[in-house]
């Protein structure tokens, strides 16, 4: 996800809910057998892709606060599961090209950036940036056992890459949305701009089809008998999304001055540019996800984790789930990109690095301000926001009997 160039970039963050509790008996031990974890996806489940490329390249091991015990969801599930071994990294990037890891043993094929639809420009499906290539690596040398637990998420790359496209129409006139529309075989083409909002729905549930046949193919038909896929967040929520709106709005009001608007009159109209902005994005994630969930339905070998509501819940709620700040970045800003949002440094924001600052006014808990924030950037979790993000998983997991 970390390679958005595009105005509406943006992905989002961290998760919620409460671990579950244990059972009456006291044992928590997993109530199936699950031996090895494999992972596929982005940013959000990447153990290190990136990290070999130095103190110069604004990555670190994790795509958040970096700290040594700091670990994503992924991994917390792993440790959960008894497994002793850390999860490493499959694909290794060099700066120029991906080679394989050296470390031997490494099952997170996860790679920050990735998308379900993967464009040419990035390799296609030939790339690791291909969700759909890392689930076929992961089973290319041999079948899944039925002791693997397959953690997967994807799409939110995806919906950012529309919205982005769709936002270019009004300068491009719609090329970038309707060429990213056909990218993708299966997707009703609009026969004009007032289709473009159902085009993309259209596009979403095509894309869901495309991720849940990916993983029929090369998980479920492969032995694989516990798979567990997080359905896509609500992108809007991330700071980078909510600037990106705000910028709509601006525009908007902008536009309706010049036009000899009233000041109220055109903050009206921003406001609803806005809104229905806001609510034609989360449609779109909502189509992919409702795709998702019916494709999934009555699988006993899959989990669909509802990663949408938690996040949003945890938005609107976030003082339910001990966190005190939803809207800013615990990161220092350390630039800005092309699109004039906000950069980040993970190799330099580490959680030594914020303790030892001011807390930002009205912060609370002292040096440890940041560990209640919700984002770490504009788009990825804080490690807490990891930390809740894996009880959900965990709590879905011992839903399905699996734990």
């Amino acid at each position: 996800m970390r390679s958005f160039k595009i105005l509406a970039s943006a992905l989002g963050a961290a998760l919620l809910v409460v671990a579950c509790g244990g059972g009456g008996d006291g044992d928590q031990s997993p109530r199936v057998s699950l031996k090895a974890v494999k992972v596929m996806g982005d940013s959000l489940s990447d153990s290190g892709t990136f990290s070999a490329l130095g103190a110069s390249s604004t990555y670190g091991r994790i795509f958040s606060v970096q700290g040594s015990t700091h670990q994503i969801w992924t991994e917390r599930t792993a440790v959960s599961l008894g497994i002793s071994t850390p999860l490493c990294n499959v694909y290794q990037f060099t700066g120029a090209t991906f080679v394989a890891n050296p470390m031997p043993g490494c099952t997170s094929f996860a790679v920050g950036g990735a998308r379900i639809n993967n464009p040419a420009s990035a390799g296609g499906t030939a790339a690791p940036f291909s969700i759909i290539k890392q689930l076929g690596d992961a089973s290319a040398a041999a079948n899944h056992q039925a002791s693997d637990l397959l953690l997967i998420d994807g799409g939110g790359n995806d919906a950012a890459d529309l919205v982005g496209a769709y936002l270019k129409a009004s300068t491009d006139g719609g090329a970038a949305f309707m060429a990213l529309l056909g990218s993708l075989p299966g997707t009703t083409m609009p026969t004009g701009a007032a289709g473009f909002p159902a085009a993309g729905a259209s596009y979403m549930t095509t894309l869901a089809n495309s991720f849940y046949d990916a993983i029929q193919t090369s998980a479920l038909n492969k032995g694989a008998a516990h798979v567990a896929i997080l359905n896509t967040p609500g992108i809007t929520n991330t700071p980078r999304f909510q600037m990106v709106l705000d910028s709509i709005a601006q525009a908007t009001i902008a536009g309706n001055l010049a036009a000899g608007a009233s000041a109220a009159a055109a903050a009206t109209a921003g406001a609803t540019a806005r809104g229905q902005s806001e609510a034609l994005f989360q449609s779109w994630v909502q189509a992919f996800n409702t795709q998702l969930s019916s494709r999934a339905a009555g699988n006993s070998a899959v989990v669909v984790v509802d990663f949408y509501t938690s996040f949003n819940d945890q938005i609107a709620h976030p003082e339910q789930f001990g966190l005190t700040n939803v809207k800013t970045p615990a990161c220092p800003i350390s630039g800005a990109g092309t699109d004039g949002l906000p950069t980040y440094n993970f190799e330099t924001c580490t959680g030594d690095a914020l303790s030892m600052q001011t807390p930002p006014a009205g912060a609370t808990g002292g040096a440890n301000w940041w560990k209640t924030y919700a984002f770490s950037d504009g788009f990825h979790p804080t490690p807490y926001g990891y930390q809740l993000m894996g009880q959900l998983v965990a709590r879905s997991l011992a839903q399905a009997g699996w734990l």
